[in-house]
């Protein structure tokens, strides 16, 4: 496997994309906008939704998602917090969730 920065889209490039696109699309956006998005609240709203995506490739990439953002911006919302700690019952999910909030615990540390 070979890394491949994500590419970079507008709010509203994405938004479209998390209402229409397929599962694939949505996951890969939701990186992205976790990565290149300075709109840290507009995007944990769209982690928080796609915690409960019939597709775990969704969820599995809100958890990432979480990370980034904790990492980018040093503070995430319990909210999203909690959204992205309910998928440690998934047992596919329960590492790249693990992972996500051991990144939150790091990041925002004294925040």
């Amino acid at each position: 496997m070979q890394y491949e920065e994500p590419r970079r889209l507008s709010m509203d490039d994405a938004a479209e994309i998390f209402e229409n696109g397929n599962p694939y699309d949505i996951a890969e956006s939701l990186i992205s906008a976790s990565l290149y998005l300075p709109d840290r609240g507009w995007v944990e709203q769209w982690v928080i939704h796609f915690t409960s995506h019939s597709s775990p490739d969704v969820r599995r990439a809100s958890a990432l998602a979480l990370g980034h953002l904790a990492r980018l911006h040093g503070a995430v919302s319990p909210q999203a917090v909690a959204a992205v700690s309910s998928l440690r019952a998934d047992v596919g999910l329960h590492g790249a969730a693990n992972d996500a909030l051991e990144d939150v615990e790091i990041f925002t540390r004294g925040n």
